[in-house]
C-alpha cells in the first residue's frame, strides 16, 4: 500500500520532500552550452541595445526639432495674421477718412455758382457739335492726352471711315 501511495504522489506528513532527480552528465554539457549561448546573446543584445538607443535618441531629436519648427511657424503665422488684421483696420480707417473728405469737398463746391461765373464773368460758352470728339477711352476715371489734337476741319468719323 505504501508503494501504491508513492505512485500516486501522495506523501503522508506535514512536509513535502524534495525529489532529487539523478543528474546526467549530458545535461550538464547542454546546460554549459546554453549558458555560453545565453552570455553570447547578452553581448549581442547589449550591442543591439546601443544601436537601438542611438536610433531612439536620433528619432527623439528629430521629433523635438520638428515640434520646435512647428511652433515657430505657428507663431509666425499668428503674427502675420495679426499684422494683416491691423493693416485691414488701417485701410478701413483711411477709406472712411477719404469718403468723409470727398463728401466734405463735394458739399463745399457749388457747381451752379461755378457755371454762372464761367459764363457771365469769364465769357465761356458751351462747345459746338463740331468741337466735340468722341472716342472710347476704356476707363472712366480720366483721359491722358498723348499728342496734340489736330486742327483739321475734317471730322474724326470721316477720317475713320476714309471719306
Amino acid at each position: 500500500m505504501a508503494t501504491d501511495r508513492r505512485r500516486r504522489g501522495y506523501i503522508e506528513g506535514n512536509t513535502v520532500r524534495k525529489i532529487h532527480p539523478a543528474e546526467h552528465p549530458a545535461r550538464r554539457q547542454g546546460q554549459k552550452r546554453q549558458v555560453q549561448r545565453h552570455q553570447a546573446g547578452k553581448e549581442r543584445v547589449q550591442y543591439v541595445n546601443i544601436f537601438y538607443t542611438v536610433f531612439l535618441a536620433a528619432a527623439a531629436v528629430m521629433v523635438l526639432w520638428s515640434c520646435v519648427n512647428y511652433l515657430q511657424l505657428q507663431a509666425e503665422t499668428t503674427s502675420r495674421v495679426k499684422n494683416i488684421a491691423a493693416l485691414e483696420t488701417q485701410l478701413e480707417n483711411l477709406r472712411k477718412e477719404n469718403d468723409d473728405n470727398y463728401t466734405r469737398i463735394m458739399t463745399s463746391v457749388d457747381l451752379d455758382y461755378i457755371k454762372e461765373v464761367a459764363i457771365n464773368e469769364l465769357g465761356m460758352v458751351y462747345a459746338s457739335e463740331d468741337q466735340v470728339i468722341l472716342y472710347d477711352g476704356g476707363t472712366r476715371d480720366y483721359v491722358r492726352q498723348n499728342a496734340e489734337i489736330p486742327d483739321e476741319e475734317v471730322p474724326l468719323v470721316d477720317r475713320i471711315l476714309g471719306k
